[in-house]
């Protein structure tokens, strides 16, 4: 019965392997690197660093010429707390994780299985360090047929000089089911070989020497035969396979670049073995990680920033863990309980005085930032970035096995990498690193710039309806809810002129295709129950004629309400997760973390060239009726691929046609608007909504700090969260003036209480009469005080003590920001509890 189950497995896995079609598989055949024992350091260097390469244990030292100090990619001594697990990883530049068909995984570490082992080696190429590492077991395999037809051999043959093939013909025997030798088995051949009935077949011979065969794998190679016909091969002749064992190939390759020294990966140089592909790659775990006696801390990218101490003494607490642009969502997800994210692809180390950033320049959609403190299992606090390799999902094999068989990527995405970029600070601390990395940003997108003329930064959400069950002649229908129609936005958008606001940016939400939830986006229909055509374009007329932005939201990403000649082909236009299932998405409960699929609406996940050519249709359609500006529901806060193997698009490659995408608008002069605006898409906006100005409270983190709005400040204008809708207005509001954060407001004309027996709940303090004094008194309020700093950098940001801070401006303006519950004296001014002063230059 086992043999019926594993055949049958073996089947199912075969099946979907070739049914996937599309790219070639990525199994390689595993090279058998060797180090020749020299152990002369290799030392690469340039105006600023001194990099030397320790080729006995392939580690670095990288030091800054100016200050002397040194950052190590492992622990100098052994540490006597460290578990034997542990002690792996702080001997290794890298830890992979493998799994097989079951998705049982398990840890090589390049220290314990490489280096222990010396299969690696090194070489300068191109004016950069390549070390070449095998990792795993190695035991030779050897890339030549166990068995192949007569026409496929005689074929291979013809391609062999006459000695190749009289050598070839001693290590292969012949078989022919019509004639057999008395000693063979005819029934033994036929399992061995079940095509023996149709074709004579070459068999590898059993006492062939190593040494002929590495001669044989020669002569294939030459004659054309490649990994992937062997794999093919060794499937149509498994019990001739040999048990494969886990074993890798990578490449790392170092170069130095002014005060960075930049570490690639390129996965053109990464190797496994068909049935253990690589599920994760941990890189420079222990790389500037503190000791017990050092002082400082670690920079994490959760939400705008945060702050771990070394040593903090929090080791019960679970180590911190954030995926870089959040959840993958081409991946299967049934539940929510937390959605941690960080919006952009850094990490940094404050140490004894000197600081490190660590910017993730390619890849950094695979990757996740890990961080933890020492504990009694570790001496050192560190930082590290852990990267998704080949994705995998459970396959539905309808109960044909009790263990969960998982189906994984063909290969990896061919022509891409990993790029760490270790940027050596001028300046100390986090601040240091943000000047770092806003420096970084404008080298590469030099269009960044300063955007904003000085003015207070403000937008205001205006949600036109909503979708709401209602009765017609007693029967249910669907239909849109009017919150605010055409003319009340018009209405509102002339009382903030009439208020003396400048340069305000309106975001229409909900303004088309029937709802919020808006239908499919390849046609633009305007919602009857908010007015006619007429009103729509005196909308328009009123936002240009008070020099305000107009953004009408749109949702490129989740397609709902799909119908047959829509623009939008569940068959050739959804993502497919790697099991092939389209990708379908309820809203998630805050109540059991699950999908409604009982009071949700169901949406598709648009392929990424989808969301383009829709993108371009939305453009030029929505010109028609004045629309020059796009405000992005997701494309800046979520990313997916697509893992159709058909027609396979990478996480990373859909980041990539985003920013191209978004780079032609820019050209185009359409106005951006992100939501979120995570850092791949943040340089090319003209206006940030909900970008993160808070941390999100992980145990293990200290305090948080305005990382990204330092960044970011003066270069693009951002706000937080709707000040009208946050959970906590007092520290929201106090966020926002720390930050340097311009105000949000989202408003509707309708009471609240229209919006019973709807899920949007959202909106639950958005009535406009009821705080538009409010809002104008904030905005008057806040031009006094911050409407000269929003062009200006943010130099300096000081923690003076537990929820207080300093922010401090280029023009000398200094920002007193108390998140807590007592007053503080600061520079002889008093600022009282959850409150602020603003101390000008000479003040």
């Amino acid at each position: 019965m086992k043999k019926v189950t594993w055949l049958l497995l073996a089947l199912i896995i075969s099946i979907a392997v070739i049914s996937c079609g599309g790219r070639p598989s990525g199994a390689k055949n595993i090279i058998i690197y060797e180090w020749d024992g020299n152990t002369d350091e290799v030392i690469l260097e340039n105006q600023y660093l001194l990099m030397r390469f320790l080729p006995e244990t392939t580690g670095i030292i990288l030091t800054c010429k100016e200050t002397g100090a040194q950052w190590r990619s492992n622990p100098e001594e052994i540490d006597p707390r460290a578990a034997p697990v542990t002690r792996y990883m702080q001997e290794s530049v890298f830890a992979l994780e493998y799994a097989n068909v079951y998705g049982i995984g398990m840890f090589q570490y390049s220290g314990e299985q490489s280096i222990s082992l010396g299969v690696y080696e090194y070489d300068i190429v191109n004016g950069g360090l390549e070390v070449n590492y095998t990792v795993g077991n190695i035991e030779r395999t050897y890339i030549i047929p166990p068995a192949v037809t007569e026409e496929r051999m005689l074929y291979f043959m013809g391609k062999m000089s006459m000695i190749e093939q009289s050598l070839l013909n001693s290590g292969y025997r012949l078989y022919d089911l019509n004639n057999l030798r008395r000693n063979d088995d005819r029934d033994e051949l036929l399992a061995k070989y079940p095509n023996l009935t149709r074709t004579n077949i070459y068999a590898l011979r059993d006492e062939v020497h190593e040494y002929q065969k590495a001669e044989f794998e020669n002569y294939f190679s030459n004659a054309g035969y490649t990994y992937d016909e062997y794999l093919t091969d060794i499937s149509m002749y498994p019990t001739l396979a040999r048990n494969e064992r886990p074993s890798f190939n990578i490449t790392l390759r170092y170069t130095l670049e002014g005060r960075s020294l930049v570490l690639d990966i390129p996965f053109e140089k990464i190797a496994y073995r068909a049935e253990f592909p690589i599920t994760t790659l941990s890189v420079m775990p222990y790389f500037g990680a503190g000791y017990l006696e050092d002082e400082g801390y670690v920079l994490v990218p959760d939400g705008a920033g945060s702050l771990i101490y070394f040593n903090n003494g929090k080791h019960n607490q679970q180590f911190f863990n954030s995926v870089v642009y959040g959840w993958d969502e081409a991946r299967v997800r049934k539940e929510i309980v937390s959605d941690n994210r960080s919006p952009m692809p850094i990490y940094g180390i404050q140490r004894n005085g000197n600081a490190i950033l660590a910017v993730i320049e390619n890849g950094s959609s695979y990757a996740s930032v890990r961080a933890d403190v020492s504990s009694p299992t570790s001496s050192y606090n560190y930082v590290y970035p852990r990267f998704t390799m080949v994705h995998s999902e459970i396959m539905n094999i309808s109960g044909r096995s009790q263990r969960d068989v998982y189906q994984y990527e063909r290969s990896l995405p061919e022509g891409e990498r990993i790029t760490i970029r270790y940027i050596l600070c001028k300046e100390e601390g986090y601040v240091g690193m943000a000047k770092e990395y806003r420096e970084y940003l404008l080298n590469k997108y030099p269009t960044l710039g300063k955007r904003n003329d000085g003015a207070v930064a403000i937008a205001v959400e205006i949600p036109g309806a909503v979708n709401k069950t209602q009765h017609r002649a007693g029967i249910p229908f669907d239909l849109p809810l009017r919150l605010t129609s055409y003319k009340e936005a018009a209405d509102m958008i002339n009382d903030f002129a009439n208020f003396g606001w400048k340069n305000v940016n309106v975001k229409l939400n909900g303004w088309f295709n029937y709802s919020v939830e808006h239908s499919v986006p390849s046609k633009i229909k305007l919602i009857r129950e908010l007015g006619s055509k007429k009103d729509f374009e005196n909308l328009v007329n009123t936002a240009n004629q008070k020099n305000f932005n107009l953004y009408p939201e749109v949702d490129f990403f989740f397609m709902r309400d799909t119908r047959p000649f829509d623009g939008f082909s569940l068959y050739n236009d959804a993502s497919r997760s790697i099991d092939r299932r389209r990708i379908e998405r309820y809203p998630f409960s805050f109540v059991w973390f699950g999908e409604r699929t009982r009071w949700g609406k169901l949406s598709y996940v648009a392929r990424p060239d989808t969301m383009m050519s829709m993108i371009d249709n939305f453009v030029e359609k929505s010109s028609g009726f004045g629309l020059d500006n796009i405000a992005f529901r997701n494309i800046g806060s979520r990313l997916a691929g697509d893992y159709n193997e058909r027609q396979h698009v990478s996480r990373e490659g859909s980041k990539v046609m985003r920013q191209e995408k978004l780079a032609q608008l820019t050209r185009g002069n359409t106005g951006i608007m992100l939501l979120a605006g995570h850092a791949f898409a943040a340089p090319f906006a003209d206006f940030i909504v909900d970008m993160p100005l808070d941390c999100q409270h992980f145990g293990i983190t200290d305090v948080s700090i305005p990382f990204y709005p330092m960044v970011l400040h003066g270069l693009v204008p951002f706000t937080g969260k709707a000040i009208n809708l946050a959970e906590d207005y007092t520290r929201h509001l106090l966020k926002t003036v720390e930050s340097g954060a311009g105000l949000y407001f989202s408003f509707m004309t309708e009471d609240t209480s229209v919006l019973q027996e709807t899920k949007f709940r959202q909106f639950y303090a958005n009535v406009y009469h009821k705080w538009v004094k409010d809002a104008d008194a904030l905005y008057k309020r806040f031009n006094a005080d911050f409407g000269h700093l929003y062009n200006q950098a943010i130099v300096n940001h000081t923690i003076v003590s537990e929820g207080s801070t300093i922010t401090e401006y280029e023009d000398g303006t200094r920002v007193a920001v108390n998140v807590s519950g007592t007053g503080i004296n600061y520079s002889g001014r008093y600022v009282g509890a959850n409150n602020y002063v603003v101390l000008r230059r000479g003040n």
